[in-house]
């Protein structure tokens, strides 16, 4: 009787043991998770901000080799003017709206849509974003730009 009432025990005590070594491998990796997670914010701000210095640095080696008989090129700002967001009409082609707002800071394809994105980060925490949406290679839809 003796034996039998050990060997419960062990297995109860080793149930437990167990346990605790679960619940000790859930929060570490519930902590590998977080640190992971906090490392990707990181990244990813310094990302941005390489992309930034990027930018500019482009802008002022494309400002410093241009001639000064060139003629001008259209600005990557253009489409920041309201008024150029108001002559873009239903029915217009992908090249007239680029013609009128400038080159999209970004294109995507969201199903049959094709969606030319114009945004400018403002600050760390906010940026300027407006869209046009063509679908059969017309304009559908036209999202002025707003603060987000």
């Amino acid at each position: 009787m003796r034996y039998p009432l050990l060997a419960v025990l062990a297995l109860v005590g080793h149930g437990a043991v167990a346990a605790d070594d679960d619940t000790y491998r859930l929060m570490k990796l519930e902590q590998d998770v977080r640190n992971l997670e906090r490392e990707v914010q990181t990244l990813t701000r310094q990302l941005d901000e390489l992309k930034q210095q990027s930018v500019r640095a482009g802008e002022r080696s494309t400002s410093a080799t241009r001639s000064a008989t060139a003629p001008e090129t259209a600005s990557s700002t253009t489409w920041l003017e309201a008024a150029r967001w108001e002559r873009v009409r239903p029915g217009m082609s992908e090249l007239e709206v680029i013609g009128i707002l400038g080159p999209p800071t970004s294109m995507r394809q969201e199903g049959a849509a094709r969606v030319l994105l114009y945004a400018m980060e403002i600050g760390s925490s906010g940026f300027l974003g407006g869209n046009v949406e063509l679908r059969d290679r017309a304009v559908s839809a036209v999202n002025k730009p707003t603060l987000r």
